[in-house]
């Protein structure tokens, strides 16, 4: 199990040292690659679409102003890429991080036993790694280092935390239920 914890965060550093040294890294070229791929499946979809509609039994007229927004939001996005390409970096960002420190943890928790310490070093590893990911760029042709990029790995790393934390108070809570049915069975 420890080595597989090790093979998963050691993975995921090369993967963002990787992506992390890409020059000038751009998600829209990527996406369109993918919308290519996707636009394949669509005859698929339109057809599970079409099936989910006649198994829902609710009255959508009363969100058509919600087909308004939408219609009007993707219009200035078709005017204004650069918009999605920001929030998709971010949200790459948080992801990432999210991960990593999931990953952080299941590791530190093989070896420090104490949950509530290997999620404290979890938090700081994330941190860590967010700070020297961003320095690293700095040498990176077309890519800047950004405090504001390590803010955002820090939303990443601090949902992960308390995915963690909720996570640890219903497993625990949910044992002490178990075990005291149990006691109580055998008395």
């Amino acid at each position: 199990m420890r080595k597989t914890a090790w093979f998963v965060v050691l993975g995921l550093i090369a993967f963002l040292y990787a992506v992390s040294s890409i020059p000038g890294l751009r998600v829209l070229p990527v996406l369109r690659q993918l919308f290519y791929v996707g636009a394949g499946f669509d005859a698929f979809y339109a057809w599970l679409a079409q099936w989910i509609a006649t198994k829902i039994p609710l009255n959508f007229s009363e969100l058509a102003y919600m087909d308004q927004v939408m219609q009007d939001f993707l219009a200035y996005v078709r005017e204004n890429p650069v918009v999605i390409e920001f929030f998709l970096r971010k949200l790459a960002h948080v992801f990432v991080f999210f991960i990593i420190t999931l990953a952080l943890f299941f590791l530190l928790y093989q070896y420090i036993h104490n949950a509530a310490l290997a999620l404290i070093f979890s938090f700081i590893g994330g941190f860590v790694l967010a700070a020297l990911d961003e320095f690293r760029q700095s040498f990176v042709p077309d890519r800047v280092a950004s405090t504001v990029d390590v803010f955002v790995d820090m939303i990443g790393v601090s949902l992960a935390v308390i995915l963690i934390i909720f996570s640890l108070i219903i497993t625990s809570s949910g044992r002490q239920r178990y075990f005291q049915k149990q006691s109580a069975k055998k008395d």
